[in-house]
């Protein structure tokens, strides 16, 4: 059983996105990162912020400036190598993967599709995952 739930919440009107974990036991919150975006917190200073499982499920109602989504707990090297799907060098990718902070392991996993649609439509090769993550190129554009 999952020790914490995800959230991931994009604002709509500047694609910032953000993810909130909250511990399964209490539903109070456990972490927030910044996973996109530049936009200033001033949730802390109008006491909006989502503190507790409960406080998020409100910013439901706010469907029109906000998009909410339960997001999975596995940002493993093991899910990320069978999503990438290059079985090649696997060590030296476990490595590259492990060096990674959680805020780009959810952009590798993110980027991931956006790269796979790019390479279809180039008919470039895939990288190897070592170098895609060396090189950090989930930021690119796709």
């Amino acid at each position: 059983m999952a020790e914490h739930i995800s959230y991931k919440v994009t604002f709509k009107e500047t694609a910032d996105e953000w993810l909130f974990q909250y511990r399964q036991s209490d539903c109070v919150i456990h972490a927030f990162y910044n996973i996109k975006g530049v936009r200033v917190l001033k949730l802390l200073e109008s006491v909006q912020f989502p503190g507790t499982i409960d406080d998020m499920e409100k910013w439901t109602q706010y469907k029109k400036v906000v998009t909410i989504e339960l997001v999975i707990d596995d940002y493993s090297f093991d899910a990320f190598w069978i999503k990438y799907n290059l079985k090649v060098k696997k060590e030296p990718n476990q490595k590259a993967y492990e060096k990674l902070n959680l805020v780009d392991k959810i952009k590798c996993f993110n980027r991931l599709k956006k790269y796979d649609e790019f390479l279809t439509k180039t008919g470039q090769a895939k990288a190897h995952l070592v170098t895609w993550l060396n090189q950090k190129r989930w930021n690119d554009e796709y």
